[in-house]
């Protein structure tokens, strides 16, 4: 989320890899028969889409502000003139492609698409750990707070999480919902196992994978930045012998400069690290479970690996914006 990326952790089909923390369930139990994340809260499910819709908007206009640079580094290469005027038409084209990146970039600061990604990524959250806090009966939801209680706490926090928050889509459903109170409900025993399996099992299997992802990424943004460089070597050897009329030293610097900025705001090899030793740290968790611990133990144990698993987001929020933060 590193990015604020990830984002993840079990996720809904309509979401693609993000910096959420829910990776798609690889257990063959059934939605009904215990609660995971096709069970999550209505406001999870918002505040995740406009996640993603931000996110895709945001890495879109930035994709186009890069190529429109790079359109102009290559127009300044050539010449095309269609008459005796004098006029170079391609200088023109250059100076359009620079006006439309300008036009561009106060679009983006205008539609602040990128602190609304992860803003509502923080959200989704930490309505995510709200709700697994309070179907297994972690802290602040332990066992011996009244149902009552317990609704109204959860209600309370989550009002608090979207407080500002800039969500359009508001889904159809209850916050606190059959399966979180089916869970609730549930012996403790069958809660430890539902949430070893569908919270800290699934969370490890998502995070290493998404480790492996952003490493590959990033190896192969690297590569693509040394074969641009290693292209500028040979045209700017081509240039000096005047092997070339063309001077495609501009070009390639855009192309690789292009190239490493994409990179850089993916924050890969980040994410990549992240990832990794959040995936061994809910690992460790995972492997001292207790599966006959008693009421005050559990909600410690939930409290705890939980505060471990919001570690990775807060770092990834707090990079991205240096304020935002995921309640718990």
């Amino acid at each position: 989320m590193t990015g604020f990326t990830c984002r993840s952790r079990p996720t809904p089909l309509r979401w693609r890899i993000d910096r959420s923390s829910h990776p798609r369930s690889t257990i063959a139990t059934p939605p009904h028969e215990a609660f995971s994340w096709h069970q999550l809260p209505p406001f999870f499910q918002d505040a995740d889409a406009e996640s993603v819709r931000s996110k895709r908007r945001y890495f879109g206009q930035l994709r186009l502000n890069l190529i429109l640079l790079f359109l102009a580094a290559a127009a300044g290469v050539v010449t095309l003139r269609t008459s005796d005027s004098g006029i170079d038409w391609a200088g023109f084209a250059a100076a359009l492609a620079f006006i439309s990146s300008i036009l561009l970039r106060l679009y983006i600061v205008e539609q602040r698409d990128e602190r609304r990604w992860y803003e509502c990524r923080a959200a989704a959250e930490s309505c995510k750990t709200l709700a697994w806090r309070y179907a297994v009966c972690g802290d602040p939801f332990p066992e011996s707070m009244s149902a009552d209680e317990a609704r109204r706490l959860f209600i309370s926090r989550l009002r608090e999480i979207s407080l500002g928050l800039d969500v359009v889509d508001v889904s159809f459903g209850l916050d606190i919902n059959e399966a979180m109170e089916r869970c609730r409900t549930s012996g403790r025993s069958a809660r430890i196992e539902t949430y070893r399996t569908h919270r800290l099992a699934e969370q490890v299997a998502w995070y290493a994978r998404m480790a492996k992802l952003r490493d590959r990424q990033s190896r192969i943004w690297r590569r693509l930045a040394l074969l641009g460089e290693m292209i500028g070597i040979v045209a700017g050897v081509l240039k000096a012998y005047n092997v070339l009329a063309i001077d495609l030293l501009g070009v390639v610097s855009a192309g690789v400069a292009g190239v490493t900025a994409w990179a850089q705001a993916q924050r890969l090899e980040t994410e990549a690290s992240a990832y990794s030793l959040t995936a061994r740290e809910i690992r460790h968790i995972l492997s001292v479970t207790d599966s006959g611990a008693d009421a005050e133990a559990w909600g410690t144990f939930v409290d705890q690996a939980e505060a471990a698993i919001s570690r990775e987001h807060t770092m990834w929020a707090s990079g991205r914006s240096g304020k935002v933060g995921l309640a718990g």
